[in-house]
């Protein structure tokens, strides 16, 4: 999947693969095996573990997509507001809804904050830039640097299954991101 020039037929035995991968782990807890994502693709063993070397690298391939099209929107919001708090209490809430309702895909990633770093860090370059308009607005503590941004998602994603949903956990989660609040900061110690 890493390679720009795949063959069309592979680009497509990919896609089939990452959609039977999805169904699979969404049907359960993630104990589907790798023969059985094949069968439902529709390919061969071998040919799932010529794209895909392992269980993680088949999630992580799913997580992609399912990051691609349910956070990565609200993120691109944070990028373009000054005042994010409220964007990163949704961004928080749909990451764990997500994780809520793909348990299988959780359990097969491995470790999913590690994962979710993965992904977040793709978004660096413009990180940088919402932190420091934010900060100039007075909506960001002054010592918040852009690795923060996907550090704190990545709390977020590692306390996955520590609140189950319901008011608790937008209390958790509002009161993780209160530490963005300038008007209560502390400073942080350097790193």
């Amino acid at each position: 999947m890493d390679s720009p020039a795949l063959r069309v037929d592979a680009m497509a035995s990919v896609t089939r693969i990452v959609d039977a991968a999805r169904q699979v782990f969404s049907a359960g807890d993630g104990s589907g095996t790798l023969n059985r994502i094949a069968k439902e693709a529709g390919v061969g063993i071998a040919t799932l573990y010529r794209h895909f070397p392992n269980r993680e690298a088949l999630a992580m391939a799913v997580y992609d997509e399912v990051y691609s099209a349910e956070i990565q929107p609200i993120f691109e919001q944070f990028e373009r507001t000054d005042a994010p708090r409220e964007i990163l209490l949704q961004l928080g809430e749909r990451l764990l809804e997500v994780f809520d309702r793909e348990r299988g895909l959780a359990a097969s990633l491995g470790n999913v904050a590690t994962a979710t770093r993965t992904l977040m860090r793709r978004n660096m370059v413009t990180i940088g830039p919402a932190v420091a308009r934010a900060q100039a607005a007075g909506n960001l503590r002054a010592d918040i640097v852009a690795d923060d941004i996907p550090n704190l998602i990545t709390m977020i994603a590692a306390g996955f299954g520590s609140v189950p949903p319901g008011p608790e956990r937008r209390r958790y989660l509002s009161l993780l991101l209160d530490s963005l609040n300038p008007a209560q900061a502390q400073p942080l110690p350097v790193v």
